[in-house]
């Protein structure tokens, strides 16, 4: 059975975040200002890219993702798209993920937003998809994302499962679990602060079925 493309919305004091799992026609439209974002000087160390991409390259990023069973998500700020996230190396037996994110617009960097994008993206992980722990690897010297995991709960993990999502040998791995998680928001669900109204839900599509993949 086909899976359903899922949308994660955050709405607080007049801003409104919203992550969804693109259709391929979404992710080809995106894909040129990914490209930029990714190819960005600053945000090419970070992820720790040493080649340009094209838009076409995207494309087949997402593709290959999806393919693999990853679950891509595009990151939308006030209905402008500023960057993009995914669960990769997905073992549905395990319950285990490698989580990645980007703000890609450098000007929203630093804010708190991937922050809150990552907790949104990792309610939807847990609650909805039924993870029960996720990794991420950190290229060596980037302490932003380094201090958005620590802020999410993540902690240092050098077992053999974290270690499998470094490229690196010096890449900081961490993971985090859905007890954990949990644990510091007093329960997976919408309530993750005082009027913050967070919607987790599968897309409709024109004529009210939910689009797949």
């Amino acid at each position: 059975m086909t899976k359903p493309l899922w949308l994660i919305e955050w709405r607080h004091e007049g801003e409104t975040l919203c992550a969804f799992e693109p259709t391929e026609a979404e992710a080809a439209a995106a894909a040129p200002s990914l490209a930029e974002y990714y190819n960005d000087p600053v945000n090419r160390r970070l992820l720790g890219n040493t080649t340009s991409l094209a838009a076409g390259d995207v494309v087949a990023f997402y593709r290959d993702l999806r393919a693999s069973g990853g679950r891509p998500l595009l990151l939308w700020r006030n209905d402008v798209l500023v960057g993009d996230a995914d669960l990769r190396r997905v073992d549905p037996a395990a319950g285990t993920a490698e989580f990645a994110i980007l703000i890609g617009d450098r000007a929203l960097q630093g804010r708190g937003l991937g922050t809150r994008f990552a907790t949104m993206a990792h309610t939807w992980a847990f609650a909805t998809l039924g993870l029960a722990r996720l990794h991420v690897a950190i290229v060596a010297g980037n302490v932003a994302s380094t201090r958005l995991f620590e802020r999410v709960g993540y902690r240092r993990d050098d077992g053999p499962g974290a270690r499998a999502s470094a490229d690196d040998a010096d890449d900081l791995t961490m993971s985090i679990t859905r007890t954990e998680f949990e644990a510091a928001r007093g329960g997976v669900g919408p309530g993750l602060g005082v009027g913050v109204e967070l919607v987790l839900r599968a897309r409709e599509a024109p004529g009210g079925s939910a689009p797949t993949e």
